[in-house]
């Protein structure tokens, strides 16, 4: 059985510029919902509330909740179809399998709110788990030194945060937790990986010819 190690590039199937769109709507969309989610949430706290407070409180508020859960749903899917066209250019295993279990992790959280309990928890921690490593396993798609520098720091920042949830707790013997408070530190899990998403979202779109640099050697506009 023969094993991929990191991309295979088909030029004659580039279908990176497309993912990269995908991906920069999707995460742009969820930035912008969340805001607007919180903005329309009478008394949500950033420190105190979690995001997913916003689509799974008790009782429910809307129109919040509808936002971000159409919101985080969306965003699994456009991301579902990322892999698929990143895939389809011969793109990493590796990381196409962390970013498609982290979409299925967000269109969970969509599907199953806050309240739902436990199925809630289990999406979630498959969304920030394997976003992180989603970032992580990003250089395998044959990008350049800075961002993959980039890419592993924002990876290891979700991470660490990640684990110091598993590790130390959710109490305050957590230092995250009480410098943070528990909304303060799930945006330190979900945001660098969301804001590494539309970056590389951005860097997949820029892929193919440099129209820069011919429009100013071969006149096009």
């Amino acid at each position: 059985m023969k094993f991929q190690r990191g991309s295979l590039f088909k030029p004659e199937k580039e279908y990176y510029k497309i993912a990269g769109i995908l991906l920069l709507i999707g995460s742009v969309q969820f930035f912008l919902s969340v805001t607007l989610a919180e903005a329309l949430f009478p008394g949500y706290s950033v420190r105190n509330n979690t995001l997913s407070h916003l689509g799974g409180s008790i009782p429910v508020l809307e129109p919040s909740a509808a936002i971000f859960n159409f919101s985080v749903i969306l965003l699994g899917i456009l991301s579902l179809a990322a892999v698929y066209l990143i895939l389809k250019s011969g793109g990493c295993r590796l990381f196409s399998s962390c970013l498609a279990i982290s979409a299925v992790g967000a269109l969970g959280v969509g599907l199953f709110p806050a309240y739902t309990g436990n199925p809630h928890l289990f999406f979630a921690s498959l969304a920030f788990l394997f976003g992180s490593l989603t970032a992580i396993f990003s250089y395998r798609l044959g990008l350049n030194i800075p961002i993959v520098i980039v890419s592993m720091v924002i990876g290891l920042v979700s991470l660490l945060s990640l684990l110091s949830l598993f590790i130390l707790g959710p109490g305050t013997t957590n230092p995250l937790i009480l410098y943070l408070g528990i909304g303060g530190t799930e945006r330190f899990i979900a945001y660098p990986s969301l804001f590494y998403l539309a970056a590389l979202g951005g860097y997949l779109t820029s892929r193919g010819e440099d129209w820069v640099r011919i429009r100013f050697t071969d006149g096009y506009w």
